[in-house]
């Protein structure tokens, strides 16, 4: 019988080819199991961070939901202080009157409130790219571009109000709010004959601007942030159950 250096008997070819066979399978096994932990771990890597991105996202959507009520608040005040004025000036009020229609035909010229902070980090670092969501993802895009609309709208709604207040025809306006404003109060030099006289051009400016600031300056402000809040409302319930579904 041949015998090795050592004096064992050498393995026959046949059994040192299975052994061979059997090491390279316990290898490749081992390294498909290691393949398998690793995808297993940087796709529970992608879920965890996924969820915490749809978790700020949706808490920025919620700071936008309380930024919009508490601004449609304060127009909701606006709108209703205005309609009051609207009706004062309608039922053919004295000279006097006007200290109080002033006061109550108001609004202010405020910006649209929204936060992105989130949103853009996420479209910067391509994280935003990584949701799976696609009908999510295409939801939350329109969301904040009619949003970044909004804001130009918001905009240009101040500038007309702006240019509204502006007008040369509300001089004479002007000019009797101020008298009326300081004690004692004297208005008799000054043309005051247009209060009621509706085809005056003071008294057409006067009214032109009043239905400006309701309707545009505040009740359109209302609207915008009515469909916004219901939008946000929306993508919030959207987002919870995006996140069911990774728990």
């Amino acid at each position: 019988m041949e015998t090795g250096k050592t004096g064992k008997p050498a393995l026959p070819a046949g059994r040192y080819f299975k052994y061979a066979i059997g090491e390279i399978i316990l290898v490749v096994i081992g390294i498909l199991i290691a393949l398998a932990i690793n995808n297993w771990n940087q796709n529970r890597i992608k879920i965890v961070q996924e969820r915490d991105d749809l978790e700020n996202l949706k808490e920025e959507i919620q700071t936008n939901i309380v930024d919009f009520k508490s601004l449609d608040s304060l127009y909701a005040t606006f709108e209703k202080k205005t309609a009051y004025g609207l009706k004062l000036f309608n039922d053919n009020p004295n000279v006097e009157d006007f200290i109080q229609i002033d006061t109550l035909i108001v609004t202010q010229l405020k910006v649209f409130p929204l936060t992105s902070s989130t949103y853009d980090e996420m479209l910067n670092t391509g994280k935003f790219y990584n949701l799976k969501n696609k009908t999510l993802k295409t939801k939350i895009t329109r969301f904040y571009a009619e949003a970044n609309n909004y804001s130009l709208a918001f905009i240009q709604i101040n500038n007309s109000v702006i240019n509204i207040a502006n007008l040369p025809d509300l001089f004479r306006y002007g000019l009797l709010r101020d008298r009326l404003k300081t004690k004692p109060i004297h208005i008799k030099d000054i043309d005051t004959t247009w209060v009621h006289n509706v085809n005056a051009p003071t008294y057409l400016a006067f009214y032109k601007s009043a239905n400006y600031i309701q309707g545009f300056s505040n009740t359109s402000r209302r609207e915008l942030m009515a469909r916004q809040i219901l939008v946000c409302k929306e993508l919030v319930k959207l987002i919870d159950s995006e996140l069911e579904r990774k728990i």
